[in-house]
């Protein structure tokens, strides 16, 4: 069974979405604090009605409401003249595909009348409690959504309520975030005893455990302590002693840990520890229709070992996997088209990415997609130098870095600008590229971006030399400075270091700066003057 869609009302950062989710893998991307955990930890509460391995309804609190939703309520509380007709609720709703008409789970019983397999989880006030919330009211002692008058039910789509220990389909959930392997590790240790260890090798285990306690109690230090305890020291006027606990029959197992390649699992990296968590995981009740949460999977992952996670998250299709990321690797290698964008409560998917960009990230996964994505507007440059100095240009302008602005300057190889434009169209993401000319502005910028430039409502410019004979950045930048003897000291004085600029001739700063591209741009960056930028420069970071 897999997951179509969830439709969530009024809890936290979400007051009313319904999220189509792909059948495979949904990476959910976004800035902090833009709904990405807590979309896994929704889907946690529907299927398992646990959230951070703990019943739900035992952790109830006001702030679970929508912050808008609550804030309402709040005020009608303090509105004297204000009738309150309906108290604030939460629903969630998980949509399965429907599998068949005979399906168990279906029926209509959702918010959306749908005749689809689904689970509704509700919070809402429980009509019982109507007098005691009217008798307070009244008082002046309601100041809050008064969750102890709640409930917290969960049934299908049919009507019928959840018992989650019979359902068909379980999650999963790993949180590379915390350091907590406990769960995972303890369920493999006891898959293996039940598996490789007969009844009688346990009872054996079992007793030989008994007997290292016992010779425990028995030795010659542990007798000699509780002789000095008796004569020293006396509880409810009782002789006292020390001894190892007594324990139920299986109490060994709970002794028992993993080493790997000879290190106890708590000793090794936590990259590594994150790997096997992972693989655990994805093995665990492999029989059944899993759906598999993941938190921020490339935590602490050198770049190879990102690459084996992929490798294992995208090797078995039979589960359906929920990933929040910050890492464009894992967002480029498991597919831009499964990415699900979020901000602040809205939802975006970038199923519609054509097959030909989706293939270009996915095999070279180093560029920065995730930053293009979360950006509100982007500048695109072809290399280093070009980044430099248009950070530069712009905190000349207005005082401050464009990421201030929400304005992200990012380097790409001029053959990725296409792949980018192909994004920005499909997210209606206001983009800017800034290129060389390389001395044929028709060949290499007007038929280039004849798709994208022109048609879509300004939404993607390209600014660059109109001079081709000024066919890059260096020529163009130096022309800029040659206006009288004044600048070009200047700029002449931002080249240089200790002075050693000052008596060079103009081909001499030309070829200093094609040789030390990189260079040259760092001491303009860093340095205290000010120089002057090409036009299409000063257009480019235009607000």
């Amino acid at each position: 069974m897999k997951i179509d869609k969830i439709l969530i009302k009024n809890y936290k950062l979400f007051k009313d979405q319904v999220i189509k989710v792909n059948v495979g893998y949904n990476i959910f991307v976004g800035n902090n604090d833009s709904g990405k955990s807590t979309l896994l930890e929704i889907l946690q509460i529907v299927i398992s009605g646990k959230m951070n391995n703990y019943p739900f309804e035992r952790q109830l609190k006001a702030s679970y409401f929508n912050y808008q939703v609550r804030q309402n309520f709040i005020l009608q509380l303090q509105n004297p003249e204000s009738t309150i007709e309906e108290l604030p609720s939460i629903v969630l709703e998980v949509y399965f595909k429907d599998v068949g008409s005979n399906s168990e789970y279906k029926g209509r019983n959702n918010y959306l009348g749908e005749d689809c397999p689904g689970i509704n989880m509700s919070v809402k006030f429980n009509p019982i409690y109507s007098k005691a919330f009217v008798d307070m009211l009244k008082a002046g002692e309601i100041y809050d959504i008064p969750v102890e008058f709640y409930d917290v039910t969960w049934n299908d789509f049919s009507g019928n309520p959840i018992i989650f220990r019979t359902l068909p389909f379980k999650v999963s959930v790993m949180d590379t975030t915390k350091k907590d392997y406990s769960n995972s590790i303890n369920k493999f240790i006891s898959s293996n005893i039940a598996e490789n260890l007969t009844s009688e090798e346990q009872v054996s285990l079992a007793r030989t455990y008994r007997k290292i306690k016992h010779e425990f109690n028995s030795n010659e230090s542990v007798a000699s302590l509780n002789n000095r305890i008796r004569n020293s020291v006396r509880l409810d006027d009782k002789e006292i002693r020390l001894s190892m606990r007594e324990e139920v029959l299986d109490a060994w197992k709970n002794e028992v840990s993993v080493d790997v390649e000879h290190t106890p699992f708590e000793d090794i990296g936590f990259g590594s520890q994150n790997l096997i968590k992972m693989e655990l995981v994805m093995k665990e009740n492999s029989q059944k229709s899993n759906f598999i949460l993941f938190e921020e999977p490339e935590n602490n992952l050198s770049f190879s070992n990102m690459s084996k996670l992929i490798s294992r998250i995208s090797s078995d299709d039979s589960k359906q996997v929920f990933i929040s990321t910050h890492s464009s690797f894992v967002a480029n290698k498991i597919g831009l088209k499964n990415i699900i964008l979020l901000h602040q409560g809205q939802v975006r998917l970038l199923n519609d990415v054509n097959a030909e960009t989706m293939d270009f990230f996915v095999k070279l996964p180093g560029y920065n997609t995730l930053r293009f994505l979360l950006a509100k507007k982007i500048i695109l440059v072809e290399g280093p130098t070009d980044e430099l100095i248009v950070q530069r240009a712009y905190f000349d302008k207005y005082g401050k870095l464009p990421i201030e602005d929400a304005t992200d300057v990012i380097t790409v190889d001029s053959l990725a600008f296409k792949r980018y434009c192909d994004l920005a169209l499909l997210i209606k993401k206001p983009l800017n590229i800034i290129t060389d000319n390389d001395n044929d502005i028709d060949k290499n910028i007007i038929e280039k971006y004849k798709d994208y430039i022109g048609n879509n409502d300004g939404l993607i410019k390209a600014y660059y030399e109109e001079n081709e004979d000024l066919h890059t950045l260096e020529p163009s930048i130096l022309a800029m400075n040659l206006s009288d003897s004044e600048t070009f000291s200047r700029f002449k004085n931002a080249l240089s270091k200790n002075g050693s600029m000052q008596n060079k001739s103009e081909n001499e700063i030309l070829s200093f700066m094609l040789s030390n591209k990189v260079e040259w741009g760092l001491r303009v960056f860093n340095s205290k003057e000010c120089i002057k930028y090409p036009e299409y420069i000063e257009k480019a970071i235009k607000k």
